[in-house]
């Protein structure tokens, strides 16, 4: 499993063209290996039957022979059985041997000769009776006339057979014991109906040895005859020792005919088997198969030179293929490389309208893109840079305006008018409510929380009060949530000073109303006063310089501390925030901020 695993993880390591390359490889090599085997399996398929046919069909030839030779010698054996002279013999058969009896043998004897002329391999016809006479014509040999045949194992095996009768081979005892075949029949009289004698056919071994000797089972093979016990046929012949394996004498023995294809000791052999319909003998030819199947192997050498022509043509293919579809990957891969360098100026050549070259349009529209975002991307880091020396320029004004010399100065005079006059509490009040000033005015970053913004104005009017007595109230009104809320700082601080320097003059009193509260997910901060308002010339022309870009020129204005509000919150909020000034002349001003989407939730601020 882990060497799976392995190897699948070196595949999926590879680079396109190896893999494309290897499976083009195995959807064009895998059907043509499998399609020569199973035409090589069907061909040798095809000549285990033909040529087993053709070893089943030399058996048959030599069992033809076989068989019309015992038909040959049922009808020489008829003609001797029926013979009148044979019949008397049979049937006048005596201890004292008659005239006619003697004219008999001699005419039976004669009878013999005349057959034996007819065939050079025959070695003797001899007609036994069952009182012991012999009657016989040999090839110059004299036969043993006393011998006892009815002591001869193999002369009883014969006289038990009713029907004529092919033997193997045994010694021909009764004259000289050479081997001889012997064609036996019983001999009837047909006066009586009585079996009296045997008829015996002899002759030469190699009239069954040549049945097969001339025929030719490739340069080694062999045909044998075996009785149907299993024993040769000829003393001089031994059976092959693939019948002694059990299963295959078994299958020869229990079927009539046919061939069975097989192993043995490492060579494949091929055994045809015929069994003659006159003797029941078993004549078997065997042959190596790679002996009958020279065309076969011709059939394979040229299927594996097909596959490797195959193999040869399909790795061309393949590697063009693979190289036709990964050289535009490759080109993307390239020119991807130089993207990610920076060089936006590239592109793909669209050289088709397929997966790739829809693959190519899509690339050099996303190049384009990126290239349109990259430049928004640098527009907008320097408009935000930018913005940032604006809002540090706006911040520096705020802090001077918050600390200008003409406060300072009234509030150190203030200070020190108390001190020589009144020698009052005041002069302390004011100098803690100025201290805090400076301090949350130079001290922690660029935003703050409400609550200090707030304290901070109070910080201002409590020095306001000092400096004006009964002249001005401030009321607060912010909604709990909000007061935790971050918020930019020195806002709330200048629009209530430029209130106090501008709204009043002439004026006894005037009240000054803060207030911040929620409207859905917006904040708003209202800033109010009861004064003297302003005309609506004078409101025109504010609004116009508020409209105007930090840096911009233009008349010095006496609204120093509401510009720098107004710039310095537009830089931060951007569209989420707007300013709108209503005022009218005897009946005071009112400033309302709107930020959209609120603001954070503040629970630490950094004070430096």
């Amino acid at each position: 499993m882990k060497l799976l695993i392995k190897k699948t993880a070196i595949f999926r390591n590879m680079n396109m063209r190896n893999k494309l390359l290897i499976i083009f490889i195995m959807i064009g090599l895998v059907p043509v290996l499998f399609f020569a085997a199973f035409f090589f399996q069907q061909s040798k398929s095809a000549f285990e039957e033909e040529l087993g046919k053709y070893t089943l069909e030399i058996s048959k030839q030599v069992g033809g022979r076989l068989d019309a030779f015992v038909q040959e010698m049922e009808r020489v054996s008829n003609i001797i059985r029926f013979n009148s002279d044979v019949q008397t013999i049979l049937y006048e058969w005596t201890e004292e041997r008659t005239a006619s009896s003697i004219y008999a043998e001699r005419n039976v004897r004669s009878l013999f000769e005349n057959i034996g002329n007819f065939r050079e391999d025959f070695k003797g016809i001899f007609m036994v009776t069952d009182h012991g006479l012999l009657v016989y014509n040999g090839t110059g040999d004299v036969a043993k006339l006393h011998y006892n045949f009815h002591d001869d194992p193999w002369y009883q095996s014969v006289k038990e057979q009713t029907h004529f009768r092919l033997n193997k081979a045994h010694p021909q005892t009764y004259v000289k014991g050479e081997e001889v075949v012997t064609f036996s029949a019983r001999i009837t009289d047909n006066r009586e109906f009585k079996t009296k004698g045997t008829l015996l056919i002899d002759f030469s071994p190699q009239t069954i040895k040549s049945m097969s000797e001339n025929i030719q089972l490739g340069s080694s093979g062999h045909v044998w005859m075996m009785t149907a016990e299993g024993e040769p046929i000829l003393p001089s012949q031994t059976l092959p020792d693939w019948l002694k394996d059990e299963e295959l004498f078994k299958k020869v023995q229990q079927e009539s005919s046919g061939f069975i294809p097989f192993d043995y000791a490492g060579v494949q052999m091929l055994a045809g088997f015929y069994t003659s319909s006159e003797t029941g003998w078993k004549i078997i030819g065997s042959v190596p198969f790679e002996e009958l199947a020279s065309g076969l192997y011709g059939i394979r050498t040229f299927i594996v030179i097909l596959a490797i022509a195959a193999l040869v043509v399909i790795l061309l293919l393949a590697t063009a293929l693979s190289r036709m579809i990964t050289k535009p990957l490759k080109v993307m891969e390239h020119r991807m490389a130089e993207v990610g360098k920076g060089n936006f100026e590239t592109g793909l050549p669209v050289m088709a309208r397929d997966e790739i070259g829809r693959l190519s349009i899509s690339f050099n529209r996303m190049i384009t893109e990126l290239h349109r975002m990259n430049n928004e991307v640098f527009q907008s880091q320097l408009r935000e840079y930018q913005q940032q020396i604006q809002l540090q320029n706006s911040e520096m004004r705020a802090l001077q305006a918050q600390i200008n010399p003409h406060f300072l100065y009234n509030t150190l005079n203030t200070i020190a008018c108390i001190a020589e006059v009144y020698d009052r509490e005041e002069i302390s009040e004011v100098s803690h409510s100025l201290s805090r000033m400076l301090q949350y005015s130079i001290t922690g970053g660029s935003t703050a929380t409400v609550e200090e913004e707030l304290t901070h104005l109070l910080s201002y009017m409590s020095i306001v009060n000092v400096r004006f007595p009964m002249k001005f109230t401030l009321e607060l009104q912010a909604d709990p949530e909000i007061r935790r809320m971050s918020f930019m700082k020195l806002i709330f601080q200048p629009l209530v000073e430029n209130a106090v320097n501008h709204g009043f003059p002439g004026l006894d009193q005037g009240h000054i109303r803060v207030e911040a509260k929620l409207d859905g997910d917006a904040v708003i901060f209202t800033f109010a006063d009861d004064g003297i308002g302003i005309a609506k010339e004078r409101l025109n022309q504010i609004r116009a310089e508020l409209r105007q870009k930090e840096g911009e020129g233009g008349a010095a204005s006496d609204h120093i501390g509401l510009r720098n509000v107004y710039y310095r919150l537009n830089m931060l909020y951007g569209d989420r925030f707007s300013m709108t000034i209503w005022s009218k002349p005897g009946e005071g001003t009112r400033i309302v901020i709107r930020i959209e989407g609120g603001a954070a939730d503040v629970t630490d601020i950094d004070r430096g």
